[in-house]
Parts: structure tokens; sequence; C-alpha cells
């Protein structure tokens, strides 16, 4: 009898760990990017607009200081924290000619539901695909939408 109480109680607490385990499982899954953004992304040269919105399906919209709007990937890779990438990024002259374009990718930390910073590296490649520097950028974003 002993025994069966002995196994009854560890039951009990298996049973008890694993409904706590399931409740932070469920409290855990953190903030999502999904929505609109505004913010700067900040390099060598200084702060400079940029514009990103987020869809459930994972395509990632960047819109930069020029009006161009580019499509890219994001994806979670943990609670508050997710990936973006996007792969050539139109850049014009001074005239509104395309001369180049940026790859990057940006790992991303969100402090609350409508903030969030990421950082990473940039490439910088001529229109023939010359790369030109390479460097890191950092965006600061906020929700508005």
């Amino acid at each position: 009898m002993q025994g069966l109480k002995r196994i009854g109680g560890v039951v009990a607490i298996i049973l008890i760990t694993l409904a706590g385990l399931s409740t932070t499982a469920t409290a855990g899954t953190g903030y999502s990017p999904v929505g609109k953004w505004n913010g700067v992304n900040t390099r060598a040269d200084g702060d400079h607009p940029s514009k990103h919105v987020f869809k459930a399906d994972g395509t990632f919209f960047i819109t930069n200081e020029q009006n161009t709007t580019t499509k890219g990937k994001w994806w979670k890779t943990g609670t508050n924290t997710f990936h973006i990438r996007v792969r050539g990024e139109k850049v014009y002259d001074e005239n509104g000619a395309y001369f180049a374009y940026v790859d990057f990718d940006q790992d991303a930390v969100q402090s609350g539901p409508d903030d969030f910073t990421s950082s990473g590296p940039s490439s910088f490649y001529l229109a023939d695909g010359t790369l030109l520097d390479a460097a890191t950028v950092t965006f600061t974003m906020t929700r508005v939408g």
C-alpha cells in the first residue's frame, strides 16, 4: 500500500510538472513582428529611414530612403527573436539610375510588442555583381500598425 502511495505521489508530481510546462509553452510564444514598422537603419554614414512590413506567412518587405520596396523573408528563431533575409535591395544614384544592390541578413530581438532592434552583415554590390563593400548594419524599429 505504501508503494502505491509513493507511486501515486510521483504521478501527481509528474502531472503537475507537465501542466506547468504546458502553461509555460503557451505563455512563452513571445512577441511577433507581424505588422508595419518604421525606424532607421544605422550604417557608417549615419541613420537612414526605413519601413518594414512583416506578413504572417514569412514574407518581409523593406522600403528604403529612396522609396524602393524589396521583398525578403523572415522567420522566428526563438521566443522574442527572429531573422530577416533580403537579397537584391536596389540602390539608385542621384539621377535615379539603378547602379547597385544590397544583400543582408539580420538577427532581431523584440524587447516588447512594439519595438525591435536587429543587426547583421550587409553586402553592397554593383549592378554587375561586383562586391563593393561589406559592413554591419543595425535597424531600430517601432511598430506603427
